[in-house]
């Protein structure tokens, strides 16, 4: 029957749930319908299955457009074992779901960091191992795991802290966000935009200094000056002039901020105004024009500090020619100049403000593509990068110099833990404009959805449905509720935390406090090896000597244990004296009858009954 399979089709369900975010529609669905039909007990045809897991491995390369990926391997694995679970049950394939389920849950720790994975990771471990000992006629004890536990937990701490790890290891974390999905994108390329998804995947955690004003809650990522008259890229002459400097010392109106990336990262994100980036054993003196800051690209930094200051003036004396560059025909231009009327910055912020409000524009996830700039201002209906664009190439008109900053604004704050999550749905652009030898930011999205500014982009969209607001409702969750998550999110951060600063520089601080050398444990590596593998040895063959010579001996303990209780202590007497003891007359019977059974299992050839059977009667005395 395959309804034997519950337990490996519950851990199959509750891995898809915990890994919604990187497992993809078909995969989801295929282990749905895989799971209905193991619980309802229905057989299927192996053509129909071969046609369905076909159809979603195919979706693996319209989706992705590669094989070789985590994010695929991980799909194609586990629709792999879907398919496993449904085939007819042999041997081999009890094996292969066996080990596929430890291969697919082990590879979910790469890209589902939390306490909770880590719980379920360890419960469904101990249910698929009492399984498969269950499948190989063998009775599993927790009193084995507790013995493995004794003798893998000092390993695994030899490896933990003492063999040298990587001082950036690689994330396995998603690294762009999917199509139709919100998301930072190192260019603004706005007509290839016709409506977008809510995305909660996280990007970074930061601590800071101390809590930071909403209004403060601008990350910036990448500058860009070249536009083709609406859409904007990065340019050489937007990369960052930084320099490493022997030493940094922080300003007392500064913000110290600590990083934790959890994608690829193309450049370095900070809160403005940044003047300083540390990252392992090097500092970054920023020149002072706030351009972007690009990581190397053969080293992928993780972790890093920074020191910024919100209030702080970006101060430019000169720019090129390219930040007043505006690529539209003079008959857009024209019409531009007509809609926008204005010189300084604030008579066209007003303009453009009154022309919104006038023209009854809005901010929407579903805006439709607007391809031109002309199309934007018929269909009056984008997003913050439409807004940006938009607004940017008027100033530039006007003989303002402007760039776009595209990176985060927002993020939800742990009070217990003083950081803050910064998702997808953050994502951001934003304008700055050269005035007075000043770049002063300007983001005309709170222009049009002052909300998405007072929230940040994380509590914005979850007020936001199919482009506008949700109506209020009456059914709210209990307070308690979120500050019940921020109370485990907080645990997550310090464990991981405390995992992921364990690095090649954190383990030669903890030799130097003992004062030990990495070379001396190196010399000891072979003998400790050796050694806990001859001792390892040697308890299982002891092991299994003693299983050897009593095969009844763990029934003739319980039997003791029992008799114990029951007033009668045969342990500490013959076997003979023990018959004597139990052949009285006013003897305990029923104690007397199980004697006889387990000598006779024993000891005689003519012994009926099974271990098991004689151990439920031993267990209920």
């Amino acid at each position: 029957m395959l309804k034997k399979d519950w337990r490996e089709v519950l851990i199959l369900l509750v891995f898809c749930f915990l890994l919604r975010e990187v497992l993809t529609l078909p995969t989801l669905f295929f282990a749905g319908l895989g799971a209905s039909l193991v619980l309802a007990g229905i057989t299927t045809n192996r053509y129909v299955r071969n046609v369905i897991a076909l159809g979603v491995f195919g979706s693996y390369w319209l989706k992705y457009g590669k094989i070789i990926d985590p994010e695929v391997g991980l799909n194609f694995l586990t629709s792999v074992i879907v398919l496993k679970i449904l085939e007819k049950e042999t041997v081999r394939d009890r094996y292969m779901i066996f080990f596929g389920l430890l291969l697919i849950i082990s590879a979910g720790s790469l890209f589902e960091r939390s306490l909770g994975y880590v719980f379920f990771f360890a419960v469904s471990f101990l249910v698929l191992i009492r399984g498969f000992y269950g499948f190989l006629g063998q009775r599993w004890k927790l009193k084995d795991l507790g013995v493995a536990l004794v003798w893998v937990l000092p390993f695994t701490f030899f490896l933990f802290f003492l063999v040298p790890r990587l001082l950036s290891p690689i994330p396995f974390q998603q690294s762009t966000n999917a199509p139709g999905e919100i998301g930072y994108t190192p260019d603004v390329n706005i007509s290839q935009i016709e409506s977008l998804e809510a995305n909660q995947g996280p990007v970074f955690q930061v601590v800071t200094s101390r809590p930071l004003f909403q209004s403060e809650l601008y990350w910036r990522g990448n500058t860009l000056s070249y536009t083709d008259g609406w859409n904007w890229k990065e340019m050489v002459q937007d990369r960052e002039g930084a320099s490493q400097v022997l030493g940094a010392t922080r300003a007392a109106a500064e913000v110290g901020q600590s990083f934790r990336i959890f994608t690829r990262a193309e450049y370095f994100f900070t809160l403005d105004v940044p003047r300083i980036i540390l990252h392992g054993r090097e500092f970054l003196s920023l020149s002072g024009t706030l351009k972007t800051v690009p990581q190397r690209r053969w080293e992928t930094v993780q972790r890093y500090e920074v020191y910024s200051n919100p209030g702080a003036v970006i101060s430019q004396d000169a720019v090129g020619p390219n930040y007043l560059r505006v690529p539209l025909s003079r008959r857009d231009k024209a019409e531009v100049l007509k809609l926008f009327p204005g010189e300084s910055i604030d008579e066209l912020t007003t303009s453009l403000r009154r022309h919104f409000v006038r023209e009854k524009f809005i901010y929407s996830l579903s805006p439709g593509r607007s391809e031109t700039l002309r199309a934007f201002l018929d269909r009056k209906a984008g997003l913050c990068s439409h807004y940006a664009s938009l607004t940017a190439i008027v100033l530039r008109l006007k003989g303002i110099p402007t760039r776009l900053v595209s990176g985060f604004m927002g993020g939800k704050y742990n009070k217990f833990a003083n950081f803050y999550l910064i998702s997808q749905n953050d994502a951001h652009v934003w304008v700055e404009a050269l005035v007075d030898g000043r770049w002063l930011r300007l983001d005309p999205t709170g222009w049009i959805a002052p909300e998405r500014v007072r929230l940040g982009g994380e509590a914005f969209m979850e007020r936001v449905q199919g482009g506008t607001f949700k109506r209020t409702s009456g059914l709210r969750l209990p307070a308690f509720v979120s500050e019940l998550k921020l109370w485990f999110g907080q645990w997550d951060f310090l464990f991981y935390q405390w995992l992921e600063e364990m690095d090649y520089n954190a383990q030669e601080a903890w030799l130097d406090r003992f004062k030990l050398r990495r070379q001396w444990l190196f010399s000891l590596i072979p003998l400790i090896m050796v050694s806990f593998m001859l001792a390892y040895t040697f308890f299982l063959s002891r092991r299994k000597s003693e299983e050897e010579r009593s095969p009844h001996r763990e029934l003739w303990r319980l039997f003791f244990k029992k008799a114990r209780k029951r007033g009668v202590n045969l342990s500490s007497v013959s076997l003979r004296a023990s018959e004597e003891l139990l052949s009285d007359p006013g003897s305990d019977r029923e104690l007397r009858s199980v004697w006889d059974d387990l000598v006779a299992l024993s000891f005689k050839a003519d012994g009926k009954g099974s271990l098991r059977d004689l151990e439920k009667r031993i267990r209920r005395l």
